[in-house]
């Protein structure tokens, strides 16, 4: 009961943050609503219902009917209930947190947001924690930093090429998740791939998302510090051009991974339903490709993709950081951390291709027309 009322109460947070996107800030300040709870309580044969309210931030008497006792309606019958109450405070506790909290607090309240959604999606699936969930944290952590950090005017929007940034991290983040979450529900393979890992219950992965959760707060903390100091770029300086250039970078990073996923998944499926064998009719293994368009770049486009968006979104932090060590040091781990996982998925890819497809003729041209592994020209 508690783990489930745990996990609800991380889930709505994350709601409460994404649907805070584009909010009035007023909407904080209105009052409780009210919660109106019927209960029946037994004195004698002649005694029927009464109405209690509650407010549903605390659950305070508002009404004590005669004979009724607080203590015979315990809290504890709604469990969640005083949990989600708090909910609404908290979120817009970390929502000021990121924009007017020390660097350090700051990022401890983008990482109580990437926790807030992976935690729970961890909890159902141990892989989501680092495919489904993954794209979901970084969707709304970049929410909560939209929403922190609104534009005064539409003009301020315009010409804010850190909150261009933070939208196509938006972007990024919800496009991934829905990507591997349609594909987890349309290919057996993955779908056997997800439910073999979840070998642990539920609450023993907790240890796991949380460690992936500080990684994922660490790659967006750039787009944290960006919007932090955008005060200091002036409209057409070196710096403004500068951070608009990687912003770009990140949604050219954002755009090849989504064709190269797409195409991807078309051509195996394709291949799949046709039967056909790429090597010939021995009955060896089948390899589908694609071989063209993104994949005549390199091998595996879509981690092109992915590493040109997160350098990308590196790069416009990097001009605001100016001598804080907790920017450096963090923005610096995100993207190493990510470096690390593309190029080491990358590798260990092309030895499974290798082993697997190694020998039939299509594979084999294509894999000697297109040298670069996932950075053209560079092996």
């Amino acid at each position: 009961m508690v783990g489930r009322a745990l996990c609800h109460a991380s889930a709505t947070l994350s709601l409460l943050i994404l649907s805070s996107f584009g909010t009035p800030s007023s909407a904080f300040a209105r009052p409780p609503p009210v919660l109106s709870i019927s209960v029946r309580h037994r004195r004698d044969s002649s005694e029927r219902s009464s109405t209690v309210l509650r407010s549903i931030r605390g659950g305070d008497l508002v009404t004590t009917p005669s004979g009724f006792s607080s203590s015979a309606f315990p809290s504890s019958a709604f469990p969640g209930v005083s949990a989600l109450a708090v909910l609404p405070a908290m979120a817009d506790a970390l929502l000021r947190t990121l924009a007017t909290g020390t660097p350090l607090a700051a990022l401890g309240a983008l990482y109580a947001v990437s926790a807030a959604t992976v935690v729970p999606l961890t909890w159902y699936r141990t892989g989501y924690s680092f495919s489904v969930g993954y794209g979901l944290s970084v969707a709304t952590m970049s929410a909560a930093l939209l929403r922190s950090f609104a534009p005064s005017s539409s003009s301020a929007l315009l010409a804010s090429p850190s909150r261009f940034a933070a939208q196509v991290a938006l972007a990024y983040g919800l496009r991934l998740a829905a990507f591997i979450y349609a594909r987890e529900r349309t290919v057996e393979e993955k779908r056997r791939q997800f439910q073999a890992l979840d070998t642990t219950s539920p609450l023993k992965r907790t240890p796991l998302a949380l460690a992936v959760s500080l990684l994922y707060a660490f790659m967006a903390s750039p787009v944290l510090f960006a919007l932090r100091g955008a005060d200091g770029v002036a409209a057409g300086s070196a710096a403004h051009g500068a951070q608009a250039a990687f912003a770009c970078l990140a949604a050219l990073g954002v755009i090849l991974e989504s064709v190269a996923d797409q195409h991807k998944y078309e051509a195996k499926k394709r291949g799949s339903n046709d039967g056909k064998k790429a090597g010939g009719d021995d009955g060896g293994e089948l390899f589908v490709g694609p071989v063209n368009w993104s994949y005549a770049l390199c091998r595996h486009p879509n981690y092109l993709g992915e590493i040109l968006h997160w350098v990308g979104l590196f790069g416009v932090g990097s001009v605001t950081f100016g001598k804080s060590l907790t920017a450096w040091a963090c923005g610096i781990l995100g993207l190493w951390g990510i470096l690390g996982i593309m190029l080491g998925a990358s590798s260990r890819l092309d030895k499974k291709q290798s082993e697997k497809y190694g020998g039939l003729a299509k594979y084999e041209e294509w894999k000697g027309r297109v040298r670069w592994s996932v950075i053209p020209f560079i092996k």
